[in-house]
């Protein structure tokens, strides 16, 4: 008894049997991917309710600013003109000092004078006297 075999007839049944493997092999992939395909959108979902939500503080925060913008310059333009003011009443109480200085010397050499006529006053009723 002999058997006579071709190559038709012993690769035929391993292409079946690998034909079927990669069938079984790509319905599991398939079926990953599906499930894959579910988490990614809902990652992208979640993505795009942070995305708005970032977005809608940032306007709240640019809007934030913008009015800050205006208060912040306010307050350096009433500090730029405190500064002229503040120079200003520097400068008035300067002056001021330098008149009570003035008034000061004036008043001590008046009092420098009538002290001196006073003591030539003095010398001069002791001579009439002597």
């Amino acid at each position: 008894m002999t058997v006579t075999l071709t190559w038709q007839a012993i690769l035929l049944p391993i292409l079946v049997v690998a034909a079927i493997v990669a069938v079984v092999y790509l319905c599991i992939v398939l079926a990953n991917l599906v499930t894959t395909i579910k988490k990614l959108n809902a990652v992208l979902d979640d993505a795009k309710d942070i995305t708005e939500f970032a977005s809608e503080q940032t306007n709240k925060a640019n809007n934030l600013i913008g009015g800050m913008e205006n208060s912040v310059s306010s307050v350096v333009t009433s500090i730029k003109s405190n500064k002229n003011m503040i120079k200003n009443v520097s400068s008035v109480v300067g002056a001021a000092t330098s008149i009570i200085g003035v008034a000061k010397a004036t008043g001590r050499r008046k009092a420098a004078k009538v002290a001196k006529e006073e003591s030539q006053n003095a010398k001069k009723k002791s001579k009439k006297t002597k």
